[in-house]
């Protein structure tokens, strides 16, 4: 127990929360301009396997961090093509992206590395970093939401598109924004999660963590700093259920496997009858349809 409770758990709780953090700050991006983003998983997994290749390439991990970012900035216009522009169903769209994403990030990976074959481990960043780059991250979301009239105008989308195209804002252009803004976090919590924690790729490593980034932000009512310490609660979740399944104990370790999720599957339980979804949240804009 008490290599439970012992700072080591808490550093490797918050490195595994840092890659929640960035998503769940993608997707409030997404979801505050009135985008339903069900591909975040799939953006996360995309940026991981970019950062991955990336790194191994260069032997740089900051490098591959950009790789990751871009790649899910990439992901995310390829999502807005998709559900802003042609209008097709943020929930339908979703899914199937993030099932396209997990068949196409494992083609490629088995492309490159045969089955069976040990993928190398790349360079990794040590944790401050990757927590400075996190806050930064935190500050900069907040900051854009609470202080500019971009956000403002972002949150005033997702409210009611109607009154923000009535005076003069491009809603699909600033729907087309917010998605690839929110793609590029997710690629980048991928990569973080690659080249910090892990130092390594295997098919699926997100491990459902853009849908626990996606509760998240439902739990924190879309404001990005409660929407951070969730996905702490849940890295340290996470640290504690990997510490349990090591210890000599007659419960089933799938028990501790689900033990991050079922807290977060609570806390959001708990929380989000009191949160505020933006009104015009999954619904795509037609100009003059109303």
């Amino acid at each position: 127990m008490d290599t439970l409770f012992s700072i080591a758990t808490v550093e490797a709780g918050i490195r595994l929360g840092l890659p929640v953090a960035l998503a769940a700050l993608g997707a409030i991006i997404n979801e505050r301009s009135g985008v339903l983003n069900l591909g975040l998983e799939g953006m996360m997994l995309s940026g991981a396997l970019g950062g991955y290749i990336v790194n191994d390439a260069t032997g740089s991990p900051w490098i591959g961090l950009l790789a990751g970012l871009l790649v899910g900035a990439l992901t995310g216009g390829v999502f807005a093509g998709l559900v802003v522009t042609f209008r097709t169903s943020q929930v339908v769209t979703g899914i199937a992206f993030t099932i396209v994403a997990i068949a196409a990030t494992t083609y490629l990976f088995q492309l490159r590395w045969d089955i069976g074959e040990l993928p190398p481990r790349v360079e990794r960043l040590g944790m401050w970093p990757l927590v400075a780059l996190t806050l930064v991250c935190v500050a900069g979301v907040w900051f854009l939401f609470r202080r500019t009239t971009l956000g403002l105008t972002i949150s005033a989308v997702g409210e009611s598109p109607e009154s923000a195209d009535a005076l003069g804002y491009n809603v699909v252009l600033i729907r087309w924004m917010a998605t690839i803004a929110g793609g590029a976090l997710a690629g980048l919590g991928g990569a973080v999660l690659v080249n910090g924690p892990l130092g390594l790729f295997i098919e699926e490593v997100t491990a459902g963590r853009g849908w626990v980034a996606l509760a998240l932000v439902v739990f924190a009512g879309w404001r990005p700093v409660p929407a951070v310490a969730g996905a702490f609660l849940f890295g340290l979740c996470d640290a504690a259920q990997l510490r349990l399944q090591g210890t000599a104990t007659e419960v089933p370790y799938e028990v501790f496997l689900a033990l991050p999720y079922v807290v977060t599957l609570i806390a959001l339980v708990v929380r989000a009858r009191r949160s505020h979804t933006p009104a015009a949240l999954g619904d795509p804009y037609v100009r003059g349809a109303s």
